[in-house]
């Protein structure tokens, strides 16, 4: 938006300006030259000339302008503002966008809709032009075929003598003359059952039936010229095909050959249905419709359609419409889809094509020869979702058409034999080939009675009836259009079988006798009879011919093991080609484009009022967040004293009162820290603020222990007032106290004059017991210093400037966290780790130490502080040994004095560990004149040695002395 409003000015100053200056000019001479009514007026045409030329008029606005944007855009309104719009932009063009998919698609489907009787109609209409076709076709092969099977079934006949009298004529007349004539032998051949094929006379009823037809699909009767010139066409494709030239060539041939013949089939057909397709309504310029049979499809070379609507009308803009190379492609597909997946009812695979300006859409439908089989097929590949149910009913069939598939070689072979027979044996006078045919029956009949047991134990509904029936009647439809030659396929047939189950029955008729004429094998050709039931079509196949059929379907289970089932095969066997549908879309689309705009503008137009609707409301809230800010602004720079404006009965109304109750309950919690922090250690009271239930729970963690004791302090406090009192315990215990914190030690408690600190705990404190140690040594430095400064001032009594304390260091595990009830409770630690501790300290007593540490601290600070090994004791109530040292500097800080002083009290220790008492006793004596004090640590041991002289101790004593007091 800024940078739009800056090229506003840039156009404003260099485009604008200059001609607003010009008028200007020629309005003030104008006015200079008139009257001096006009002069008030010139002054404010002087006033704008100033804004114009001082302040740059709307350049000027401009700027504040941007700059307004810019701190618009920096804060929340311009964010919530674009938020809003953009949100409910979107949402519109989001719902838009849905609105044109729904609104394309159901454009499509009514379409659709509108194409599906016409185009079922086209291919009707193709189909019957195509059976036409096929029956001239037919028509010459049956001719070839008639005198091929003539000839190589001539074999098959026998001979036959008849004795007969002689005649002669005697004026007109044939007489015997009373048998004086004699007799004479007349050989005569005769048809068996395997020489009888079907004849001329077959022939020539076919020829009747399809030129009837034609005469009434033509609406005119088609003259014998016209019927010669097609069968002659036919007859040069049949004599073309049976041909053994090249086959490229010929194939090519045979394509034009057909072409040619179905173009003249169409042209005395497709006038008369001019008027019929307009009936039906279908609309020229809107739809048109091309067929593509797979016998001529041929992506090399080209893909021409053999029937094409635009028959109907040349003019419109779809017939005049150009194969495109998108369209070329999208049929190819369509064509590779439908071979490889036959069962695909519709095929869409183009949403939109922009050829010639104008938006089209191509649909696809596979083209099947025999409908009746095709439609049982489709309906039992929808009925698939319910054969879960009827597995066992598939196991039998699949196990019925395994046995059919075994009898049925066998039966061909008993054929073969039959005929090698002199003369040929007829089957049906054959006993095995009856038993054969018998055995082959009676698997038929349980498959029968198979589906019979399957209706009854499973309801079936009427929209599942066609596809349950198939289960059982696939096989017939199948074989029958197989074998029939059908003069018009009467597509409501089947429609008329689910509905009328009188129709129905005439249909299970027709398929036994047309089973029982091939498995009583009577004939070769089907009797009078059995053509008689057969009104629509004629027998195009020999018995032979059509059990050949039948042993294939019979033998095909309709759910294989492997393989696919026996509807998608039969789909696959009656694919004859594609219909494609093009549908001109080109003004429901625009009224869809221009719904779209529309919809696009108002979202536009809304999403910009959003905004500055927002903007406004927006700024109403941006103020009460200012304010709001500017008093937590005042909050956290500390002072707790504001009180948060109340923001009305909205949630901004409750966001004060939270904060008002939020900054109260923080001058609470300062009031409450400030009291607890006098009183507990604030370490403690920060970590309790962060979580108070874990420091309840408490933890076992790693710590180092401390206690300090005032020596003899009792007998001091008893000298002293208690204002005395008070004042030296607290400058002791503030001076002591800030060297523990100093080395982030916590402090426990006090007790009396004695400090109980912890290193470690609540927070972690890296090399803690180093920390302790130097805390201990730095008390002990600072004693010193307070009491020279007491003796300097003759502070409190002489007892007081001369004491001294001890402390006991000691590491290790130890429970730590609030300890007492729920209604009181303190911070502290527990555990043997503690207990060393305190009475490290109460030992010191008798050693006359300052600091008292454990091994345990030893390890962990022997090489950044010196100590003195004093000795190893048992403490009462534990069994393991502890030593003990005495802190007395850090490392590199002790005197010489010291460190030889020491070397000899731990010679003199180690000569007490090896019982050699009296060496002992003397090196302890040095080490008491080297440091010039009467040492209680080495009096202790000189009377343990004077002890074990006169009571040795036992062989085992391992040099620890068990104490027997804390």
């Amino acid at each position: 938006m800024a940078l739009l409003l800056l090229k506003l000015k840039n156009f404003y100053i260099n485009q604008i300006l200059p001609k607003i200056s010009k008028l200007y000019l020629i309005i003030v001479n104008f006015l200079k030259k008139s009257n001096s009514k006009f002069h008030p007026l010139l002054h404010k045409f002087s006033h704008y000339n100033t804004l114009i030329y001082k302040k740059s008029g709307l350049s000027f606005l401009i700027s504040k302008s941007i700059e307004f944007i810019k701190i618009l855009l920096s804060g929340i309104r311009a964010k919530l503002a674009l938020f809003t719009g953009s949100l409910i932009a979107l949402t519109i063009l989001f719902l838009s966008w849905i609105t044109v998919q729904q609104q394309t698609s159901i454009l499509t489907e009514s379409y659709e809709k509108q194409a599906y009787i016409s185009r079922k109609y086209i291919a009707n209409l193709v189909t019957n032009l195509d059976n036409i076709t096929q029956n001239l076709i037919r028509i010459e092969k049956f001719r070839t075929q008639i005198e091929l099977q003539s000839k190589s079934r001539r074999k098959y006949k026998t001979s036959q003598v008849l004795q007969i009298e002689k005649k002669v004529d005697f004026f007109g007349f044939k007489t015997d003359l009373f048998g004086a004539m004699g007799k004479e032998n007349i050989y005569r051949s005769k048809d068996t059952f395997y020489s009888q094929y079907l004849t001329k006379s077959d022939i020539e009823t076919l020829e009747k039936k399809i030129k009837a037809e034609m005469d009434l699909a033509a609406n005119r009767e088609i003259t014998d010229k016209e019927w010669k010139d097609l069968l002659s066409f036919a007859r040069k494709y049949t004599e073309l095909e049976a041909d053994e030239k090249e086959k490229e060539s010929k194939d090519t041939t045979l394509t034009k050959l057909r072409s040619e013949l179905e173009h003249k089939v169409a042209s005395f057909i497709i006038s008369s249905k001019k008027k019929n397709i307009e009936e039906l309504g279908l609309d020229t310029h809107r739809f048109r419709m091309q067929t593509f049979p797979l016998s001529k499809i041929n992506l090399d070379t080209g893909i021409e359609p053999s029937f094409d609507t635009k028959v109907f009308n040349e003019e419109s803009e779809l017939a005049k419409l150009n194969e495109s190379s998108e369209m070329k492609s999208s049929l190819e597909y369509a064509i590779q889809s439908v071979l490889e997946k036959p069962e695909s009812n519709f095929l869409n695979y183009y949403e939109s094509l922009n050829l010639q300006e104008l938006d089209i859409q191509l649909l696809y439908s596979p083209l099947f020869k025999y409908p009746e089989s095709t439609k049982r097929a489709y309906k039992l590949l929808d009925f698939e979702s319910s054969l879960s149910q009827y597995k066992d009913f598939l196991e039998v069939d699949r196990n019925i058409s395994a046995k059919i598939k075994e009898i049925h070689p066998k039966i061909k072979a008993r054929i073969d034999f039959l005929k090698t027979r002199k003369p040929p044996i007829p089957p049906n006078r054959d006993k095995i080939f009856i038993n054969l045919y018998k055995d082959y029956n009676l698997e038929i009949a349980n498959r029968d009675a198979a589906f019979n047991e399957l209706l009854e134990k499973f309801s079936i509904t009427e929209d599942q009836f066609l596809g349950a029936d198939s289960l059982r009647s696939l096989r017939e439809s199948a074989w029958e259009d197989e074998i029939l030659l059908r003069y018009r396929p009467d597509t409501s047939n089947l429609d008329r079988y689910v509905a009328e189950p009188e129709f129905r029955e005439q249909y299970k008729k027709r398929w036994s006798e047309l089973r029982a004429w091939v498995s009583e094998a009577k004939s070769e050709l089907p009797s009078e009879s059995l053509r008689k039931i057969i009104p629509d079509a004629t027998i195009g196949k020999s018995r032979s011919e059509a059990e050949e059929l039948l042993w294939d379907l019979d033998s095909t289970a309709l759910y294989p093991i492997a393989g696919d089932s026996l509807a998608k095969t039969i789909l696959s066997r009656n694919l004859t080609g594609i219909i494609r549908t093009i549908v001109d879309r080109t003004d429901g689309i625009q009224k869809i484009r221009e719904n779209r705009n529309k919809a696009i503008l108002s979202a536009l137009i809304i999403g910009l009022l959003s905004i500055f609707l927002a903007i406004f409301i927006s700024g109403i809230v941006v103020q009460k967040i200012k304010r709001i800010i500017k008093s937590a602004e005042t909050v956290g720079s500390g002072d707790l004293e504001v009180t948060f404006e109340h923001g009305g009965e909205d949630e901004f109304g409750n966001l004060t009162i939270a904060l008002n109750q939020m900054v109260s309950g923080l001058r609470e919690r300062e009031k409450i820290k400030g009291i607890l922090g006098s009183m507990i250690d604030p370490v403690v009271v920060s970590e309790a603020m962060k979580d108070l239930q874990a420091l309840k729970r408490g933890s076992e963690k790693n710590i180092t222990a401390f206690f300090s004791d005032i020596a003899s302090f009792s007998a001091i406090s008893e000298k002293l007032s208690s204002p005395q009192l008070a004042d030296l315990l607290n400058e002791y215990l503030s001076a002591m106290t800030i060297i523990l914190k100093n080395y982030d030690g916590v402090l426990d408690k006090y007790i009396g004059d004695a400090i109980v600190g912890i290193f470690n705990s609540p927070i972690d404190v890296e090399d803690h017991v180093y920390k302790a140690s130097l805390a201990a040594l730095d008390m002990q430095f600072k004693l010193g210093e307070l009491k020279k400064e007491w003796s300097r001032t003759n502070k409190y009594i002489p007892e007081a400037r001369n004491m001294t304390f001890r402390i006991g260091l000691n590491t290790g595990l130890a429970k730590v966290g609030f300890m007492g009830t729920d209604a009181l409770a303190s911070y502290t630690m527990m555990g043997d780790t503690v207990n060393l501790a305190a009475r490290l300290e109460a030992a010191g007593k008798d050693y006359g130490v300052d600091i008292l540490a454990s091994d345990s601290v030893y390890k962990e600070i022997q090489d950044r502080i010196y100590a003195r090994k004093l000795d190893v004791v048992r403490v009462k109530g534990k069994t393991e040994p502890v030593v003990l040292y005495e802190l007395l500097a850090r490392k590199g800080e002790e005197s010489t004095h010291i460190h030889t002083a020491n070397q000899i009290y731990e010679d003199g220790f180690q000569l007490y560990l090896d019982r050699k008492w009296d060496l002992a006793i003397h090196a302890f004596h040095e080490y008491s004149k080297s440091k010039g004090i009467d040492d209680k640590s080495s009096k202790l041991l000189i009377e343990r040695c004077e002890t074990y002289k006169k009571s040795p101790p036992p062989s085992d004593w391992d040099g620890v002395f068990t104490r027997t007091t804390k």
